[in-house]
Protein backbone atom coordinates (compact mmCIF):
# COMPACT_ATOMS: atom_id res chain seq x y z
CA UNK A 1 0.00 0.00 0.00
CA UNK A 2 0.97 3.38 -0.39
CA UNK A 3 0.57 4.68 3.08
CA UNK A 4 3.11 1.77 4.08
CA UNK A 5 5.60 3.74 2.03
CA UNK A 6 4.55 7.06 3.12
CA UNK A 7 5.15 5.98 6.15
CA UNK A 8 8.93 4.52 6.13
CA UNK A 9 9.57 7.62 4.10
CA UNK A 10 8.12 10.32 6.72
CA UNK A 11 8.38 8.86 10.28
CA UNK A 12 7.13 12.42 11.08
CA UNK A 13 3.91 11.21 9.68
CA UNK A 14 3.98 7.81 10.11
CA UNK A 15 1.04 7.25 13.22
CA UNK A 16 -1.24 9.09 10.29
CA UNK A 17 -0.25 6.99 7.87
CA UNK A 18 -0.38 3.50 9.81
CA UNK A 19 -4.09 4.66 10.92
CA UNK A 20 -4.89 4.35 6.76
CA UNK A 21 -2.77 1.52 6.31
CA UNK A 22 -5.48 -0.37 9.21
CA UNK A 23 -8.65 1.26 7.68
CA UNK A 24 -7.34 0.71 4.36
CA UNK A 25 -6.83 -3.25 5.36
CA UNK A 26 -10.15 -3.72 7.13
CA UNK A 27 -12.03 -2.28 4.10
CA UNK A 28 -10.05 -5.04 2.34
CA UNK A 29 -10.56 -7.37 5.01
CA UNK A 30 -14.44 -7.38 4.95
CA UNK A 31 -15.04 -6.97 0.99
CA UNK A 32 -12.77 -10.44 0.83
CA UNK A 33 -14.89 -11.85 3.55
CA UNK A 34 -18.36 -10.96 1.70
CA UNK A 35 -16.49 -12.14 -1.78
CA UNK A 36 -15.41 -15.55 -0.13
CA UNK A 37 -11.98 -14.82 -0.46
CA UNK A 38 -10.38 -16.19 3.08
CA UNK A 39 -6.99 -16.18 2.15
CA UNK A 40 -6.97 -12.78 0.93
CA UNK A 41 -9.23 -11.66 4.15
CA UNK A 42 -6.99 -13.63 6.55
CA UNK A 43 -3.79 -11.74 4.85
CA UNK A 44 -4.92 -8.53 4.84
CA UNK A 45 -6.18 -9.31 9.25
CA UNK A 46 -3.05 -9.97 9.56
CA UNK A 47 -1.55 -6.36 7.86
CA UNK A 48 -4.64 -5.03 9.78
CA UNK A 49 -3.05 -5.98 13.19
CA UNK A 50 0.64 -5.70 12.45
CA UNK A 51 -0.18 -1.64 11.58
CA UNK A 52 -2.67 -1.57 15.11
CA UNK A 53 0.39 -2.60 16.78
CA UNK A 54 2.79 0.48 15.41
CA UNK A 55 0.22 2.90 16.33
CA UNK A 56 1.27 1.89 20.27
CA UNK A 57 3.72 3.50 21.71
CA UNK A 58 7.20 1.67 20.53
CA UNK A 59 8.59 0.33 23.89
CA UNK A 60 5.42 -0.14 25.70
CA UNK A 61 4.39 -3.57 27.02
CA UNK A 62 0.87 -3.62 24.84
CA UNK A 63 3.41 -3.46 22.23
CA UNK A 64 5.47 -5.99 23.49
CA UNK A 65 2.68 -8.44 23.71
CA UNK A 66 1.38 -7.77 19.99
CA UNK A 67 4.66 -8.76 18.82
CA UNK A 68 4.82 -11.87 20.63
CA UNK A 69 1.24 -12.54 19.19
CA UNK A 70 2.31 -12.09 15.73
CA UNK A 71 5.35 -14.08 16.17
CA UNK A 72 4.15 -17.48 17.62
CA UNK A 73 0.97 -17.40 15.42
CA UNK A 74 0.47 -14.67 13.20
CA UNK A 75 -2.89 -13.00 14.61
CA UNK A 76 -4.17 -15.89 14.62
CA UNK A 77 -3.90 -16.31 10.62
CA UNK A 78 -0.67 -18.48 10.73
CA UNK A 79 -0.80 -22.11 12.32
CA UNK A 80 2.23 -23.22 11.13
CA UNK A 81 4.31 -20.52 13.19
CA UNK A 82 2.73 -22.18 16.11
CA UNK A 83 4.16 -25.90 14.88
CA UNK A 84 7.54 -24.49 14.22
CA UNK A 85 7.94 -22.99 17.38
CA UNK A 86 6.34 -26.37 19.25
CA UNK A 87 8.96 -28.08 17.02
CA UNK A 88 12.17 -25.91 17.89
CA UNK A 89 11.48 -25.70 21.50
CA UNK A 90 11.47 -29.57 22.02
CA UNK A 91 14.42 -29.49 19.99
CA UNK A 92 16.27 -26.97 22.36
CA UNK A 93 14.94 -28.44 25.68
CA UNK A 94 15.98 -31.97 23.73
CA UNK A 95 19.53 -30.08 24.07
CA UNK A 96 18.87 -29.33 27.65
CA UNK A 97 18.11 -33.05 28.71
CA UNK A 98 21.23 -34.43 27.10
CA UNK A 99 23.12 -32.02 28.72
CA UNK A 100 21.66 -32.65 31.98
CA UNK A 101 20.54 -36.03 32.19
CA UNK A 102 17.65 -37.90 32.38
CA UNK A 103 17.00 -41.42 34.26
CA UNK A 104 16.36 -44.83 32.69
CA UNK A 105 15.48 -47.63 34.85
CA UNK A 106 17.66 -46.30 37.44
CA UNK A 107 20.64 -45.46 35.25
CA UNK A 108 21.83 -41.46 34.41
CA UNK A 109 21.79 -40.75 30.54
CA UNK A 110 23.72 -37.74 29.56
CA UNK A 111 26.11 -36.62 26.60
CA UNK A 112 29.37 -37.31 27.83
CA UNK A 113 32.99 -37.25 25.80
CA UNK A 114 33.55 -41.10 27.78
CA UNK A 115 31.09 -42.71 25.50
CA UNK A 116 31.17 -43.42 21.74
CA UNK A 117 29.75 -41.37 19.16
CA UNK A 118 26.87 -44.26 18.97
CA UNK A 119 25.70 -43.93 22.72
CA UNK A 120 26.00 -39.98 22.25
CA UNK A 121 23.30 -40.66 19.87
CA UNK A 122 20.77 -42.68 21.73
CA UNK A 123 21.34 -40.01 24.38
CA UNK A 124 20.03 -37.58 22.16
CA UNK A 125 17.45 -39.69 21.12
CA UNK A 126 15.92 -40.53 23.95
CA UNK A 127 16.47 -36.56 25.25
CA UNK A 128 14.36 -35.95 22.25
CA UNK A 129 11.60 -38.95 22.93
CA UNK A 130 11.22 -37.45 26.76
CA UNK A 131 10.90 -33.75 25.65
CA UNK A 132 7.92 -35.09 23.20
CA UNK A 133 6.60 -36.52 26.28
CA UNK A 134 6.99 -33.70 28.23
CA UNK A 135 5.75 -31.05 25.85
CA UNK A 136 2.48 -32.87 25.37
CA UNK A 137 2.11 -33.48 28.75
CA UNK A 138 1.61 -37.28 28.40
CA UNK A 139 4.18 -37.84 31.19
CA UNK A 140 4.93 -41.96 30.59
CA UNK A 141 7.40 -42.25 33.05
CA UNK A 142 9.55 -44.39 31.66
CA UNK A 143 12.42 -41.29 31.86
CA UNK A 144 12.70 -38.98 34.40
CA UNK A 145 14.47 -35.91 34.13
CA UNK A 146 17.62 -35.53 37.28
CA UNK A 147 18.83 -32.70 39.29
CA UNK A 148 18.22 -28.80 37.57
CA UNK A 149 16.59 -30.20 34.27
CA UNK A 150 13.32 -31.12 36.96
CA UNK A 151 12.88 -27.46 36.20
CA UNK A 152 13.32 -27.19 32.61
CA UNK A 153 10.81 -30.50 32.33
CA UNK A 154 8.24 -28.28 34.60
CA UNK A 155 8.49 -25.33 32.12
CA UNK A 156 8.49 -27.29 29.29
CA UNK A 157 5.03 -28.98 30.37
CA UNK A 158 3.28 -25.66 31.14
CA UNK A 159 4.75 -24.05 27.80
CA UNK A 160 3.55 -27.14 25.53
CA UNK A 161 0.24 -27.09 27.16
CA UNK A 162 -0.33 -23.43 26.52
CA UNK A 163 1.20 -24.04 22.78
CA UNK A 164 -1.05 -27.11 22.70
CA UNK A 165 -3.99 -24.74 23.38
CA UNK A 166 -2.99 -21.92 21.04
CA UNK A 167 -2.72 -24.18 18.32
CA UNK A 168 -5.94 -25.27 18.62
CA UNK A 169 -7.54 -21.84 18.61
CA UNK A 170 -5.41 -21.05 15.91
CA UNK A 171 -6.59 -24.08 14.03
CA UNK A 172 -9.95 -23.57 14.45
CA UNK A 173 -9.97 -20.26 13.72
CA UNK A 174 -7.94 -20.41 10.46
CA UNK A 175 -10.66 -23.27 9.46
CA UNK A 176 -13.79 -22.17 10.64
CA UNK A 177 -13.44 -18.44 8.24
Amino acid sequence: LLQEVQARENPKRALEYYQQVVEICRSIRKVAENQGLFETAGYFFHKEMRYRRFQIPKYSFARLISKIVDIFCGYGEKPIRVVMFSIFFILVCAVGFAYGGVAYNGEDMKLSMDQTVFQNIKVFLDSIYFSVVTFTTLGYGDLTPIGMVRTLAAFEAFIGSFTSALFVVVFVKKMTR
